[in-house]
């Protein structure tokens, strides 16, 4: 890489397709989408008086220990 980027293992971003591209491309890496544009994304979807509880669900599913205990929090 030109700027000396190497070693990468996992790009955290938001959901741009371009990064996103670019990783796998560029970077022969993983990526995986922060946290908090998805938690913005989802709170834009949801309407005021739902955003609390909408905000609390996410929030105990990222406070699992696993993806398995995760993935039953959502379900």
């Amino acid at each position: 890489m030109r700027r000396g980027l190497s070693g990468v293992k996992l790009v955290i971003s938001d959901a741009h397709e371009g990064i996103k591209a670019a990783t796998a491309r560029v970077l022969s890496t993983t990526w995986q989408r922060c946290r908090v544009p998805f938690q913005r994304n989802a709170l834009a979807h949801a309407g005021k008086s739902s955003r609390r509880v909408v905000s609390a669900f996410i929030a105990t599913a990222f406070a699992q220990p696993d993806h398995a205990t995760a993935k039953t929090q959502w379900l």
